[in-house]
């Protein structure tokens, strides 16, 4: 047994010994009459103690329906509140393997092809969503056990890994291909890395800090700041919404002590915004000692301003599959917004290739800029389980793309496949989303399908018809194309459907611009047709 090894629940039962009365989560709180009232305190020992009392509660419920210590379980809940965070760590301590499932995953074929793939023996689900899950394996609801009398079933004995190769978790990865998102497992010498490599973050400050959770536990952002913040003695804070409103983020700051701000770079650009003309949130933000951003870069004239206005704006470039892969310079010097690798991985930026990232305009490179891809080896801590590394080379190839315009310092080029960040960091597949709009279409209704979307909320689909009509809206085209790829987005994330004809835009035939090789460079187009996707999205 290695212990070296950290894990979630090692790292909370740690801070609990050390530091029982101080704040472990910050929670909103209502009343009976669903009055919001704030935001209440819970402590190591208390988040301890509701963790061990849904440890005996599944234990004892799994066993009896022959689930053993180390089977997968299933966990299919929206993941942003305490009670989920509860549940989920619970069934760890139970002794089982936690399978995350976001809700955003909405078909019921789907969740139980994800469960099958991945060796689930059991699942629990929140039953607010789903009243029953009929599956073909045990399928339980999520119940509140904080204020049941458990003592009386065994607390099972804390699992601990003894092989850097030991499955702690298993999450998937943030979109999906052609409707089945990817399993990721978290091993345990990830897991341990990811716990550690948190810290940067906090690095110069002094004091407990209060942290602003970043989405759902079923996703790996949450999920890695609950733990790294819990190992260093932190305080994790819920906001009420996702994301946060100014007024929450204002009251969050003045009246509970939050420090550190993260949030998804198109919901802090509209932060940013806001506070402009709202001198209480600029204030506000001023006075926290770091804003995280992640996800996509943040637009430069928002980064400007903030730095010019004196936020200490950082960011976190990250993935589900490696987890925090670069930090933000920070501060406001002429490197602030330069990523640098953090300490203790082991990374190689290589040529990158390909039809997808010929095109210099669509990345917005500098002349003569090279663009490289981050390559994780085998040997570094954070590279991720060998179901996901390459088959040949054995390390893991992102397909994120750099720039180096200073040795040691990267800027984010994008990535050299057809996937795409949409609003909140979650990936969608252009790809095969195209594809399934030209199989179904192509013959009869369509010659050309682009999906766009960016830093949105949901994809858009701009497609050239075969067959022009003058002074035809295409409405009955837009309606005829949703009705035929319906039942494909149906089994997609929620994040990745284009389920409304609002959504599709039809372009003259021939007007979008081609590569040289015939390709449809889609940065190019999503820039040309920008304003006419702010009046979409506008209108949702």
């Amino acid at each position: 047994m290695s212990p070296t090894l950290k894990t979630h629940l090692t790292s909370l039962e740690k801070s609990a010994v050390k530091l029982p009365s101080a704040a472990a989560l910050k929670i909103p709180h209502w009343t009976e009459e669903g009055v919001f009232c704030g935001w209440k305190t819970i402590t190591f020992s208390q988040f301890l103690n509701d963790v061990e009392n849904a440890a005996r509660y599944w234990a004892n419920e799994l066993l009896q329906r022959n689930i053993k210590e180390r089977d997968i379980v299933g966990v299919w809940v929206k993941g942003t509140s305490y009670l989920d965070a509860v549940q989920i760590w619970g069934i760890a301590r139970a002794g089982y393997i936690p399978q995350l499932i976001s809700l955003r995953l909405t078909h019921l074929d789907v969740v139980y092809d994800v469960l099958k793939l991945a060796g689930a023996k059991a699942v629990v689900f929140d039953s607010t969503f789903l009243q029953t899950l009929e599956v073909n394996m045990v399928a339980l609801p999520v119940v509140d056990t904080r204020s049941m009398s458990l003592e009386h079933f065994p607390l099972p004995q804390l699992w601990v890994p003894s092989e850097q190769s030991d499955i702690v978790m298993i999450y998937h990865s943030s979109g999906s291909t052609s409707g089945m998102p990817k399993i990721v497992p978290l091993t345990s010498r990830w897991v341990d890395y990811a716990i550690e490599s948190v810290e940067p973050i906090f690095r110069g400050l002094e004091g407990q800090q209060v942290v602003a959770s970043n989405g759902s536990f079923c996703h790996i952002a949450a999920a890695m700041c609950l733990m790294g913040c819990h190992d260093l003695g932190h305080c994790v804070m819920l906001s009420k919404d996702i994301p946060p409103s100014p007024a929450e983020i204002k009251s969050m700051v003045n009246e509970y002590g939050l420090t550190v701000l993260f949030l998804f770079s198109s919901f802090l650009s509209k932060t940013l915004r806001e506070a402009r003309s709202d001198p209480e949130l600029l204030r506000s933000l001023q006075i926290m000692p770091s804003v995280f951003h992640g996800g996509l870069a943040l637009n430069p004239v928002d980064a400007t301003w903030a730095r010019a206005n004196g936020l200490n704006l950082k960011d976190a470039f990250a993935s589900t599959e490696v987890g925090l892969m670069m930090f933000g310079v920070g501060g406001s010097g002429s490197d602030a917004g330069y990523l640098q690798p953090p300490p203790g991985v082991k990374y190689r930026f290589v040529p990158a290739s390909g039809s997808s990232i010929e095109d210099p305009e669509s990345r917005n490179t500098g002349p003569g800029e090279q663009l490289l891809e981050l390559v994780v080896p085998s040997e570094s801590r954070n590279c991720p389980h060998e179901s996901l590394r390459h088959k040949e080379t054995g390390d893991f190839h992102t397909g994120d793309l750099f720039a180096e315009p200073i040795p040691g310092h990267f800027l984010s080029r994008g990535r050299n496949d057809d996937w795409i960040k949409m609003e909140i960091s979650l990936r969608c597949d252009t790809k095969s989303i195209e594809g399934n709009v030209m199989e179904l279409c192509g013959k009869d209704l369509v010659s050309t399908a682009v999906c766009l979307g960016t830093g949105r909320p949901s994809p858009a689909l701009l497609v050239e018809p075969l067959q022009e009509e003058d002074g035809d809206d295409y409405s009955a085209l837009k309606d005829e194309i949703v009705r035929r790829i319906r039942p494909f987005h149906e089994r997609m994330y929620t994040h990745e459907r284009i389920e409304d004809p609002r959504f599709i835009i039809v372009c003259p035939k021939g007007s979008l611009p081609r590569t040289s090789k015939g390709g449809v460079p889609r940065t190019v187009v999503e820039k040309k047709y920008e304003k006419a996707l702010d009046e979409i999205y506008a209108r949702k």
